[in-house]
């Protein structure tokens, strides 16, 4: 069998994949404390998906049905909570949901005027025996030509649902007496219509008409529940697969691989279960993996390493994640079950992550945010340096620096900073570095980020008319050497509008830059040529600045106090 549409596409395999994750989420979180309510939980998701789908969409809904079966069978067989350790009431509930036609049929023969007339009369009846529906059994009996003797053996058939206050041995005693009059009758018996023999001989539990009805039960688990209705109505887990064995040699000829996933659970042999599983539906391991973890924690299932190089239930949700991981709504969702595999999940993320398409910056920092959470240190790095090196390519350079700044990769942080450096020296202009603003404590991270905030603050003072605040930073910057040295030029050059100015702040004598300032710059160009950072093209500059610098040296020497 083909698995639900492998890319997962449709709105019902997304509503499975969403909704499946969140409860095995949840697990996690329990530690498998509640694997009941949990278990439930899945079943509930899966027959919600089921009553979604329409005509349009058959063999979806056939296999969410084939999901459903398989987890409602290892539910009862592995997870639920058995009160008496019976288990037929659940099985009944299983069969009447997956089977819904006798209640269908009834509808339809009652419909007509005369029910009898309706050409399923006797096979609705035997039906609605075979599912339980003895209530519904009974209102079609009735209007028989021997209504009066059947009704009176139904009417008196104890059942294990309505036997509550009562202890089991109790019902056993009941039940066999029923049964037993029942036998009795069956001997002395005169009806007028042939069909009610056949019904009476159910009430017995006389296996030749379970047999000659099979047909109506349709596959092998379902003529077994009904057979144990009326034969073994107190049958525990620990004795089906007995009963199992009768009915497949019964329907031999119509068994498939679903047969033996469940008659595997009813062995009790987990890992058969999973490994069929795995087997038939290789194409969607959804089924698989959930499972799998289920059982675990419900201490079906050991963590024993195979051959593979890990456990099964690591192996099925290593699978699991493995087809979300590059699909474009479920990546993150990958991520949490590869995080769950103690084992191989992380080498498997190592892999992976790099592989998935980061088409967006929203959705590359979704990516880094999901490796964040998950302690994937490095591999978040990885995807920040992708997205750098893309935005670098680009000349997005604020855009690379950030990303850079969030892999905290250094080298590639200053490389980039001495870019937007370098531009400015050929553009005299800045362009997009806004975000420089709310750096806070990232500026520290690289001494080159940290001069080309403090240059970008300089300009914002200059802007604001801020002209003393702004020459004691460009001071500072020129005495720190936290630029490149090819840097320093530029910065002398932005003295020049402050030298020789007032800061009104400050007074009509308030120079803006004073005679220490000065030499400090005056010292900075000397050392520039001696150490020769200065082109030919540069003299005609120097001369300018040196011109300037000497002025304003004496000027600041006049109105300096001595």
């Amino acid at each position: 069998s083909s698995g639900i549409n492998a890319e997962y596409g449709s709105l019902i395999n997304k509503y499975i994949v969403f909704e499946g994750h969140s409860v095995f989420s949840e697990i996690q979180l329990s530690n498998g404390s509640d694997v009941q309510s949990h278990s439930h939980a899945y079943r509930s998701l899966l027959r919600a998906a089921i009553q979604e789908l329409g005509p349009e969409d058959e063999d979806d809904k056939k296999l969410v049905a084939l999901y459903e079966l398989v987890w409602s069978f290892c539910e009862v067989l592995f997870i639920e909570h058995l009160p008496g350790g019976c288990v037929l009431p659940y099985l009944m509930e299983l069969m009447q949901w997956h089977f819904p036609q006798p209640m269908e049929t009834l509808d339809d023969v009652l419909s007509f005027e005369e029910p009898m007339e309706h050409p399923k009369f006797w096979d609705c009846v035997i039906s609605l025996l075979f599912q339980g529906h003895i209530n519904e059994a009974l209102a079609l009996l009735k209007i028989t030509a021997d209504g009066p003797e059947l009704t009176s053996f139904l009417e008196k058939m104890p059942l294990l649902n309505n036997f509550s206050g009562h202890s089991l041995s109790e019902f056993k005693i009941s039940w066999s007496m029923w049964q037993e009059n029942c036998k009795q009758n069956l001997e002395s018996a005169s009806f007028v219509l042939d069909e009610s023999s056949d019904i009476l001989e159910i009430l017995c539990g006389n296996l030749d008409v379970f047999i000659k009805y099979k047909d109506l039960a349709q596959t092998w688990y379902h003529l077994m529940t009904s057979y144990l209705l009326y034969t073994m109505p107190t049958v525990t887990v620990v004795t089906l697969h007995h009963q199992a064995k009768e009915m497949m040699a019964v329907f031999k000829d119509y068994l498939n691989p679903l047969d033996e996933i469940l008659f595997s659970a009813m062995e009790f042999d987990a890992h058969s279960v999973l490994t069929q599983c795995i087997a038939q539906f290789k194409n969607n391991w959804w089924l698989s993996a959930h499972l799998a973890d289920i059982l675990y924690h419900a201490k079906q299932l050991d963590d024993t390493e195979l051959q593979y190089g890990c456990s099964l239930r690591e192996y099925t949700l290593l699978h699991y994640a493995s087809e979300l991981i590059f699909h474009e709504d479920f990546w993150s969702i990958g991520m949490d079950y590869f995080v769950e595999c103690k084992k191989l999940g992380k080498s498997y993320l190592e892999t992976a992550v790099p592989r998935i398409p980061l088409e967006n910056q929203n959705k590359a920092l979704r990516v880094w945010s999901a490796c964040e959470k998950h302690g994937l240190v490095t591999i978040g790095s990885n995807v920040c340096r992708v997205m750098s090196s893309a935005a670098n390519q680009n000349n997005q350079l604020g855009l690379a620096l950030i990303w850079s700044l969030q892999a905290k990769d250094l080298v590639s942080v200053t490389k980039i900073s001495e870019t937007i450096l370098d531009n400015y020296i050929e553009t005299g202009g800045f362009s997009n570095l806004d975000f420089l603003d709310q750096l806070g404590n990232n500026k520290l991270l690289s001494n080159r980020l940290m001069f080309l905030g403090k240059y970008r603050e300089f300009h914002n003072m200059i802007k604001t008319q801020q002209q003393k605040k702004a020459a004691d930073l460009l001071v500072s910057l020129v005495e720190s050497n936290l630029g490149p040295p090819r840097f320093q030029i530029t910065l002398l050059l932005d003295s020049l509008p402050l030298i020789n100015n007032v800061d009104e702040n400050l007074g009509t004598n308030g120079v803006v830059m004073d005679s220490r300032q000065t030499q400090v710059l005056l010292k900075a160009l000397e050392d520039m040529q001696i150490k020769k950072l200065l082109k030919n093209s540069d003299m005609q500059k120097v001369e300018t600045i040196r011109l300037a610098l000497v002025t304003n040296l004496a000027s600041s020497f006049l109105n300096e106090p001595w």
